[in-house]
């Protein structure tokens, strides 16, 4: 209801000021018709997430990732593949899902689903597993890896906009760094955030982001950039990881830079688990 009131009678009211009283309650009405819609549609999108966990409709994919001098696979990226359709692309369910309100509840399910891989790879081999910070900040990821070995376990935080609260992000992250696992820093060169990251919570290993690799051999300005992030990884102990390699042009200007390891279409593809367990028995690219 929209409606105006007085305790007492006021005669010079007219049409006018009716279609006034009118044109208020319609902008009224418009503004609860689009919460109503939204609340609705955001209802919908939970029901199709909720099916999606409930019955496990995505799949892990387990990209390799090499040292680059000696050659050779000793670990994997674990991603995900969602199966409805139509397709859509795994950041956007991940982002619909944080939308919905159940973002958290989706990622620990895709990683429950990856880390099963842990005990049909080699014990020399790890998996690298994305977390948003609300994931972390959740404080239940050292129950969810109970029981595995951490050590071969590397956490990526994952993030595209600055953190309020780095003194809380690192207090969730002490107790499961404590106990063995590393913590790594993904797409560092692709803006503002990553590079907060790696200032604020001191990662074991930093991943240049693919952007930053694509032409690091011909482009200047991406080799001085690459070059810098390499120092600061020697200065401060951290692993240096190129993504999104394609070239073998590429993968030789970053071995020149001192980049350890990389991973990407020339090393390897995302694979299921069992291609992944083949290619450890294949000779290196």
């Amino acid at each position: 209801m929209f409606c105006c009131l007085s305790p007492f009678p006021n005669a010079t009211l007219n049409t006018r000021d009716l279609q006034v009283m009118r044109v208020f309650a319609d902008i009224a009405a418009h503004e609860i018709g689009q919460e109503v819609a939204a609340a609705e549609a955001r209802a919908r999108q939970q029901a199709v997430l909720r099916q999606v966990i409930e019955h496990r409709q995505f799949s892990p994919r387990y990209q390799p990732i090499h040292t680059l001098r000696p050659a050779g696979v000793v670990g994997f990226e674990a991603l995900c593949r969602f199966t409805p359709e139509p397709y859509r692309s795994p950041d956007k369910w991940f982002n619909a899902a944080h939308e919905a309100g159940i973002g958290v509840e989706l990622e620990l399910a895709v990683m429950r689903e990856a880390l099963g891989a842990l005990t049909q790879l080699p014990e020399r081999c790890f998996i690298s597993v994305n977390a948003s910070p609300p994931v972390i900040l959740g404080g239940t990821l050292l129950a969810e890896f109970a029981g595995l070995p951490l050590h071969r376990l590397v956490l990526e935080v994952t993030e595209h906009a600055p953190v309020a609260d780095y003194d809380a992000l690192r207090d969730a992250l002490a107790p499961i760094r404590a106990v063995g696992m590393r913590l790594a820093i993904d797409d560092v060169g692709a803006g503002y955030s990553s590079m907060q990251h790696i200032l604020q919570l001191r990662p074991d290993i930093i991943k240049l982001d693919m952007g930053l690799v694509r032409d690091v051999d011909t482009d200047p300005a991406k080799r001085a950039l690459a070059a810098a992030l390499c120092f600061f990884g020697q200065e401060t102990g951290a692993q240096i990881v190129a993504e999104g390699i394609e070239t073998l042009a590429e993968c030789q200007a970053l071995e020149a830079l001192g980049v350890c390891k990389g991973q990407g279409y020339l090393l390897g593809r995302p694979m299921e688990l069992a291609a992944a367990v083949r290619c450890l028995a294949s000779p290196p690219p």
